[in-house]
Order: C-alpha cells, then sequence, then structure tokens
C-alpha cells in the first residue's frame, strides 16, 4: 500500500468516528433541549441529563479529533514560515507535524494514567451514579488513535521534504 492511498485510508475511517461523535453531540442537544423543556413546562428536569451529557460530550469530542489530525485540520500559525523558500517551509511543517505527534502521545499516556485512576477508585456520576471509567476509556482509546493517524501525516510530510513535492502540500493545505 502506498503513502498516498494510506493517507487516503486515514481521512476516510477517522471521518466515520467523527461522524459517530457529531451524532452523539446531536443526541446531547436534543436531550438538553428536552431537560430545558422539561424544566420550564413542568418544572421537572430530566433527571441524569447533565450526567450523562458530560459522559457523551468527552467521548464525542475525542471522536473529532483523530479526522481533524487526518486532515490536517489543526490550527497553524504561518506567518513566519510563509516567508521562507519553500523547501524551508516543509522542513517546518515536518517539525510541526514531530510536534504535535510528541504532543498526542504524551496526551495518551497521561489519559490513560488518568482512566486507570478512575478505573482503580470506581467513580461514578453525581446523579444517575454511572461509572465513569467506561467513557474515559473510550475517550482515551480515541485520543489513543491519534497517535497512528499523526504518525501517518508525519510520513507524509518527511515524504514531500524529501521529494520536495509542494503541490501535495498545498492540496492537503486547502490551497489547490
Amino acid at each position: 500500500m502506498t503513502l498516498d492511498r494510506l493517507d487516503g485510508l486515514n481521512v476516510a475511517c477517522t471521518r466515520l468516528i467523527a461522524l459517530a461523535g457529531l451524532a452523539a453531540l446531536l443526541i446531547i442537544a436534543i436531550a438538553t433541549l428536552a431537560d430545558v423543556g422539561a424544566r420550564w413546562l413542568a418544572d421537572a428536569p430530566i433527571a441524569g441529563v447533565y450526567d450523562l451529557s458530560t459522559l457523551f460530550i468527552a467521548v464525542a469530542m475525542a471522536a473529532c479529533f483523530p479526522a481533524a489530525i487526518a486532515s490536517r485540520q489543526n490550527i497553524k500559525v504561518t506567518f513566519l514560515a510563509d516567508r521562507l523558500p519553500r523547501r524551508a517551509q516543509l522542513a517546518c511543517d515536518l517539525f510541526a507535524e514531530i510536534m504535535t505527534l510528541v504532543f498526542f502521545t504524551l496526551l495518551a499516556w497521561q489519559l490513560v494514567v488518568y482512566t486507570q485512576e478512575l478505573i482503580d477508585s470506581g467513580e461514578t456520576s453525581f446523579i444517575l451514579e454511572v461509572e465513569i471509567a467506561p467513557w474515559w476509556v473510550a475517550a482515551t482509546a480515541l485520543f489513543m488513535l491519534c497517535v497512528p493517524v499523526q504518525l501517518v501525516v508525519v510520513a507524509t510530510a518527511l515524504r514531500d521534504l524529501i521529494t520536495g513535492d509542494t503541490l501535495r502540500l498545498a492540496a492537503h493545505q486547502g490551497e489547490v
């Protein structure tokens, strides 16, 4: 499998995961509206909406990170690099992608530590007493997925630097 095909597969698979995350956010929004409506109309909130929404949001947001990484939608500040020759810009991009890889590796590691603490403590939500750990296992797994996804991005940036392929870089950045 070529790096370009792997990169395309990376984007396609992570978009499906992000779609599931966005569906979860929609469910949260509907539940919140129902809760607000019940409070307003009947002075009877729906028990546990807040508990479940905080758990859903953690997983739903984590589901969107791999797609943002694979699609190279993360925020980049390039005002200095834009003044450099194109090859130096590619080197800066590679450095930034490596730093992103380091960041998500450290984040995933710390989330594993935190999730293990939640598992060991058996912590539950306040109202419904739903175990929190399974939700954080899912969120942590999604953040861990960011590491191999970012590895493909780093490999692509390295290939682009070596070959001097600026057209592919411009396409990824939405310039073409």
